[in-house]
């Protein structure tokens, strides 16, 4: 992977106004769903960076983002999330679809605010779960914190894959 490609990934990225969903579906040309490996609650510590009192539950998912007509894997993702802070209809959708949060979010009219974490290279180069055998895949990680009226409600880590630089790529070439 050369550094141009990734610095074209890490611009397109950061450079979209939209959610994560919504540019892999506008980049890929398909629509993309979240397959969820594991979905469990979580108790939290001290200072953490969803601003909930230690000992408080949280919910902790972790998810590949797929196409759903290719089945291609295009972004690991791993995020804890203040489930009371949500509307109840966006807590079941996200307890029990394949929808990505992204999509949750939009469908019922949240507009999350993306804050970059402090300590960003916290996020290893490699995702954390080896099972999912997507390390060598691995092209570029971030960490952030949304926001919604103010309030965190979610720390997302995501591992771009290589397909993402792939279509990318394929863009420019159209």
């Amino acid at each position: 992977m050369t550094g141009p490609e990734v610095a074209d990934l890490q611009r397109a990225v950061l450079d979209t106004p939209s959610t994560v969903t919504r540019f892999l579906e506008e980049l890929t040309g398909e629509m993309v769903v979240a397959d969820v490996v594991r979905q469990y609650p979580v108790v939290l510590g001290l200072n953490n960076e969803l601003g909930v009192p230690a000992g408080e539950t949280a919910t902790r998912r972790i998810a590949v983002l797929k196409g759903n007509a290719t089945d291609r894997a295009y972004l690991y993702a791993d995020t804890v999330f203040v489930a009371l802070r949500l509307p109840e209809t966006a807590r079941r959708q996200l307890e029990g679809t394949r929808e990505p949060i992204g999509r949750v979010l939009a469908d019922h009219g949240l507009d999350p605010v993306r804050e970059p974490l402090a300590h960003p290279e916290e996020v290893a180069a490699e995702a954390p779960d080896s099972a999912m055998r997507l390390g060598s895949e691995v092209v570029w990680s971030r960490a952030y914190r949304l926001t919604i009226d103010g309030l965190p409600v979610f720390l997302i880590r995501e591992w771009f894959l290589h397909s993402v630089v792939d279509a990318l790529g394929r863009q420019g070439r159209e």
